[in-house]
């Protein structure tokens, strides 16, 4: 392989094996940096979707208890609905639980599902006639000042649970999407790993070209002009061409061939 040629095709294929390595590993942080994103918006929206159905199913067994223990509606379908938003609550809290263990907010996972299992509680003592049966045994003892009713009951404990519970839904809310702060501070330093290798690259190439620039032009075109320029001169003025001229490869077998032709016509 020729001088010139072998140079040449060393400094472009580096610079071609530079751009492919760059944009390999760029791609290879983008599609990092994609998948964390899909995952952060995963665990963002499947926080907001328990959050969401857990409010649903507290209000929901909210206007049930009130239907039949305030507003005195024994409706069949007003039982159903508190059951089935027992076991939504129940549900949800689970999965929550389940989202936030292993992180700092564990323990508010926990008061939520300690407050779910006391709401719950009071919720399934009432369709079991359990706070019935309690009213019925206090109207029994003359020495009880305040008489549980269905009324107090309802404000003083279920209203009262009902409440915590919804502070605690709020909480869990504000706290499922703290626990995301740290994995978008890591796809920040992500996104930046995936930007800082194509910047290198064009750094590097920037150099690479710059030496390729000196390089052609301290070997190759400086010689290739002193040579054109002494050829003239010789061929105008008939000033001896200088053989001397430093060069390389291909260029120097051209000095020494113009040098031997120029002989050989003197002769």
């Amino acid at each position: 392989m020729n001088g010139i040629a072998r140079r040449m095709r060393v400094a472009f294929l580096s610079i071609v094996l530079l751009l492919i390595f760059a944009g390999a590993t760029s791609l290879l942080e983008l599609e990092r940096v994609s998948h964390d994103t899909e995952l952060i918006l995963m665990a963002s929206k499947n926080n907001v979707d328990i959050a969401r159905e857990m409010a649903s199913a507290l209000s929901d067994q909210n206007d049930a208890i009130i239907y039949m223990a305030v507003v005195g509606d024994t409706a069949r379908r007003f039982h159903i609905d508190a059951e089935n938003s027992i076991a939504r609550l129940r549900s949800a809290s689970e999965e929550a639980s389940r989202l936030m263990a292993g992180t700092e907010y564990v323990g508010l996972a926990d008061s939520l599902s300690m407050h779910t299992i006391n709401l719950n509680t009071l919720a399934q003592d009432y369709l079991d006639g359990k706070v019935q049966r309690r009213i019925d045994e206090e109207m029994l003892i003359d020495t009880i000042p305040d008489k549980l009713t269905i009324g107090s009951w309802y404000v003083n404990e279920y209203k009262v649970e009902h409440k915590n519970l919804s502070k605690q839904i709020s909480k869990y809310m504000t706290g499922s999407q703290s626990t995301l702060g740290p994995e978008v501070n890591r796809l920040s330093h992500t996104a930046r790993r995936a930007v800082t290798p194509v910047f290198i690259s064009l750094l590097v190439m920037f150099v690479v070209v710059l030496m390729l620039y000196f390089f052609l032009k301290r070997l190759y075109v400086k010689p290739m002009l002193r040579i054109n320029r002494n050829l003239d001169d010789y061929v105008t003025y008939k000033v001896p061409f200088d053989d001397t001229i430093e060069c390389h490869d291909e260029i120097k077998e051209l000095r020494d061939n113009i040098s031997t032709l120029i002989s050989k016509s003197n002769k």
